[in-house]
């Protein structure tokens, strides 16, 4: 791999990294920050941008040369990710690719690029994600993940609608200190067991992709170890 694809890939590597520290933050406040979501964003834009180049490459020494200049200019390419083989044939004519031309004329590339669709391979399912969520921009919503049990907030509320909310790792009660007219369990930082109060206690353990049910930063992080295994892959079988 040269320079310039190893550059964009170590790029998306730094901002997981920063990506990493501000999801950690964002825990601790309970609210997904602008740039958690700026930094998922980036990641993900990166690393499909980083395919995109990779196949370019490809078109640039198998497809060009052999296409008029008219259409080698007016060429759409991008790296293909295609629901199904329908799908993949129309992204490849994006790049004025026949698909019959191609594995006619290049049956390894066209092989490879079968072989890594998502509906190939139960394993490719993370490049659909991947072009879906990058697709949308920053048009995506993280959304916190909550599990019940975990002392990392704690709600109390009264049956008149009066509510309370602390982090117990940033607040610490002495004895005697009340909430809400319910002493508060120095020892255990509880609530004191009453009848006419709710405590609630959650954490947030991830931030998901809303409506994809996926945790935000561990796909960040296997779309970019995977990524970078795709595209040493190409690079090397191709010589690109």
């Amino acid at each position: 791999m040269d320079s310039e694809l190893k550059s964009m890939l170590d790029r998306a590597s730094e901002l997981l990294k920063e990506l990493k520290d501000e999801y950690e933050s964002s825990f601790e406040t309970f609210k997904v920050t602008d740039k958690a979501k700026n930094l998922t964003h980036e990641i993900l834009e990166k690393l499909r941008h980083a395919l995109d180049h990779t196949m370019s490459r490809a078109w640039e020494k198998f497809i060009a040369p052999n296409l008029s200049k008219e259409k080698r200019e007016t060429a759409r390419v991008f790296f293909p990710i295609g629901k199904n083989l329908h799908a993949l044939a129309s992204i490849l004519g994006q790049a004025r690719i026949k698909v019959k031309d191609l594995e006619k004329n290049n049956k390894a590339l066209y092989d490879f690029l079968l072989k890594k669709q998502p509906f190939s391979a139960k394993e490719n399912k993370w490049l659909e994600l991947l072009s879906k969520i990058s697709g949308k921009g920053k048009h995506f919503r993280l959304a916190p993940q909550k599990r019940i049990q975990e002392i990392k907030s704690i709600e109390v509320s009264t049956v008149g609608g009066s509510k309370v909310k602390w982090n117990p790792s940033a607040v610490k009660f002495g004895k005697g200190i009340k909430v809400l007219g319910v002493p508060i369990d120095a020892k255990t930082q509880r609530v004191v067991p009453t009848a006419f109060v709710v405590e609630k206690v959650e954490a947030w353990v991830s931030f998901m992709f809303d409506g994809y049910g996926v945790n935000a930063f561990k796909f960040c992080n296997e779309a970019y170890t995977k990524t970078r295994a795709l595209i040493e892959e190409m690079v090397k079988a191709f010589k690109l």
